[in-house]
């Protein structure tokens, strides 16, 4: 979902998640002594001989088919259980009746098709996603999980109210996966959410987008999409989609995972998001298919603050550089970052802003980069340079023996100041790492002339 790299500006869905996971962390790092892990083992059962004090059990990637209550009633102060990508069908949540401190339960990537529900109120964190239900996995019993706070589910028809028993909770995360849903053509169906904080929807990874299905949510802060394949044809069809989901003000972070997409339908996307409340826009591994031609584009007043697109794969070999840039380059937004992508002219909006963040994380640079990106319209301009291309041939040659080229005389000057900073291999040192780049960003730094380098 969210990238290992730390960004400047942390994303408030980045931060909902993290909220999950450290919480996590912290809460069995004083158990670690007691975990257990039998992951890739081959197991078919879970094994009798583990010890009874056991309160972390990671059982993932086995062949369990199934369980029973003897499979795990011994193990009494068991708190998580991770049992995802195995072969389990059939549950019967009775099994954990002697399990009361259980407050994480993994059964995402099985194939459940059916479960059976017992009073459990100590859950904290239950995944069900990736599994074979035909209708979403709700017991009312899970309106008694007041600690709830992630809760993932896998369905292949929807229904509004299949949410009501946990409608009053307050839920910090929702995954749905809808990747085997499906309806009949011409056919809508509807789900309402009512509380949470981050809603995570995943589809089928090779099927073009055709979901029609209201989904709406009283308060949303966090949205994300992953698998989205679009085309021309069909672009509306997902703008639709978005509608309810993208109603409320207070969805502030919109994030989109693997998503194909022709140029025009991406920025038909852009446009419609424009005068929504989101600010902050990510898209991750993202294709470009088909064709690239200019687009119209309408510059109202937005929210958007950041604007982050990393890892593009170009599919589209003859096409119109213009058409790219004009469209970042009136972008008027805080932060834009565009990484990991073929199309220089994507990296270089030039147009003024109050920040832009370039990261270069590929071997892009050549001797028009400079030109085309022009920093100097920018507040502030970032180059982020990975490891491998510093430690490249080429970059070898042009800083060390070439040195940077003359008729670039200002970014010489400012090189002249070490405004750079080195990533710190000793994590005691990254505190310090963050704060100087926090502190560069409210300094304004003093041009050396090229007269004061020459003397």
């Amino acid at each position: 979902m969210t990238k290992g790299n730390e960004p400047i500006v942390k994303s408030s869905c980045f931060v909902c998640l993290m909220i999950i996971i450290v919480g996590t962390i912290i809460q069995f790092s004083d158990e670690s002594e007691f975990a257990v892990d039998k992951s890739k083992r081959g197991l078919t059962r879970v094994p009798k001989d583990l010890p009874l004090k056991t309160k972390v059990l990671d059982m993932s990637q086995n062949y369990v088919s199934e369980l029973q209550v003897s499979d795990v009633s011994f193990l009494s102060e068991l708190k998580v259980l991770r049992l995802s990508h195995n072969r389990i069908q059939l549950l019967d949540l009775s099994v954990f009746k002697f399990n009361q401190d259980l407050e994480y339960l993994d059964l995402s990537h099985n194939q459940l098709q059916k479960i059976s529900c017992h009073p459990i109120v100590s859950f904290r964190h239950l995944d069900l996603s990736f599994n074979d239900f035909k209708a979403l996995p709700i017991c009312k019993e899970f309106g008694n999980l007041w600690q709830l706070n992630f809760l993932g589910l896998s369905a292949m028809k929807l229904q509004r109210l299949d949410l009501l028993p946990v409608a009053h909770l307050h839920l910090s995360y929702i995954l749905l996966d809808l990747r085997n849903y499906y309806v009949k053509e011409n056919e809508t169906e509807s789900l309402q959410i009512l509380n949470a904080k981050t809603l995570h929807l995943v589809f089928h990874p090779n099927s073009l987008f055709s979901i029609q299905v209201s989904i709406s949510v009283n308060t949303l802060g966090c949205l994300q999409l992953t698998n989205i394949k679009l085309n021309d044809d069909n672009c509306q069809v997902f703008i639709n989609f978005l509608s309810e989901l993208t109603r409320g003000p207070t969805l502030l972070n919109f994030t989109l995972n693997h998503m194909e997409t022709t140029w025009k339908c991406l920025v038909r996307v852009f446009q419609y998001l424009w005068p929504k409340p989101v600010e902050y826009l990510n898209i991750y591994n993202l294709t470009i298919i088909e064709s690239i031609h200019k687009e119209y584009f309408a510059y109202s007043k937005t929210t958007l603050k950041a604007l982050k697109i990393e890892h593009i794969t170009n599919q589209v070999f003859l096409y119109s550089q213009t058409a790219l840039y004009t469209v970042f380059s009136e972008m008027n937004i805080m932060m834009l970052t565009i990484s990991d992508t073929p199309f220089i002219h994507m990296l270089c909006p030039h147009a003024p802003s109050t920040f832009k963040f370039l990261n270069f994380t590929q071997n892009v640079f050549t001797d028009s980069i400079f030109e085309k990106c022009s920093t100097l319209k920018s507040y502030k301009s970032i180059f982020v340079l990975s490891p491998n291309f510093v430690q490249s041939e080429w970059c070898h040659y042009e800083l060390y023996f070439n040195t940077i080229p003359n008729k670039y005389h200002k970014l010489r000057a400012l090189m002249t100041q070490r405004t750079y900073l080195e990533w710190p291999k000793e994590k005691s040192k990254r505190g310090l790492f963050w704060a100087n780049i926090r502190a560069a960003f409210h300094i304004k730094l003093t041009l050396v002339t090229e007269s004061d380098v020459k003397s």
